[in-house]
């Protein structure tokens, strides 16, 4: 059992039967976190309209992610002021990309601390676009643990990685669930941000948030972990009689 396809693929690879391998991703409560979510609160505190377009990143601030294209990218939207770019979040990398933001005088981007855990859904469920960056070769074999809940809220996500990667199997398998582009491609990076701009976010997307209540809502995930026993037991029982 493995919480990826990415290590299901590597079972596989390793000699393992298909038939032995099952998937068992980390769950998400769809019940608590839902497109019905408002995140109103957040986009008052932070100063936005509802008429603004708000492009968040939620996570850590570290080499890995990349995010200096971020804000690259939010020098070639200046000119259009609806658009805004929220950085929540903190690491290594956090005071360089506040030099950043200030030596190309970007009044579109923004920063803050973490929210509190209990408030992530509200934070997340401000946003138009949900930023899933990283640099090229630092995709992990698994899916951040914020990306549960972006499909929970039925997200439009950008997301950056390469091909046979974790994020990048599960846009493969669940077309539409994500917007993929290559990492640290500036011109890819916006065409793709364009995409979803031009895209009502106010509409769910239905294929993140079915996916999630299919796949990842607890019950589910749980219901099928406990078929796959099932199954493992009664073949188990077949063999002893025999």
């Amino acid at each position: 059992s493995t919480i990826s396809f990415s290590m299901m693929r590597r079972a596989q690879e390793k000699g393992v039967d298909e038939s032995k391998i099952m998937h068992t991703p980390n769950w998400v409560d769809t019940d608590s976190v839902a497109p019905s979510i408002s995140g109103a609160r957040y986009r008052a505190l932070f100063g936005f309209t509802p008429d603004h377009k708000i492009v968040l990143y939620s996570g850590n601030i570290g080499e890995k992610q990349g995010l200096s294209m971020v804000l690259e990218a939010a020098a070639l939207y200046m000119s259009n002021s609806q658009v805004q770019f929220m950085i929540v979040g903190n690491g290594v990398q956090r005071e360089e990309l506040v030099g950043l933001s200030e030596k190309l005088k970007l009044t579109n981007v923004h920063f803050s601390n973490l929210v509190p855990y209990e408030d992530l859904p509200d934070l997340l469920a401000m946003a138009d676009v949900h930023l899933v960056v990283q640099r090229k070769g630092a995709a992990d074999v698994v899916l951040p643990s914020k990306l549960a809940s972006i499909l929970a809220l039925g997200g439009h996500a950008l997301i950056t990685a390469e091909q046979d990667t974790e994020l990048a199997l599960l846009v493969e398998r669940y077309p539409g669930i994500a917007c993929l582009v290559e990492p640290e491609n500036l011109s890819a990076f916006v065409a793709g941000l364009d995409v979803l701009l031009s895209t009502d976010t106010r509409i769910v997307n239905d294929v993140a948030r079915d996916y999630a209540v299919e796949k990842l809502a607890k019950d589910a995930v749980l219901t099928e972990f406990l078929a796959h026993l099932s199954t493992l037991a009664g073949a188990h029982e077949f063999r002893s009689d025999h």
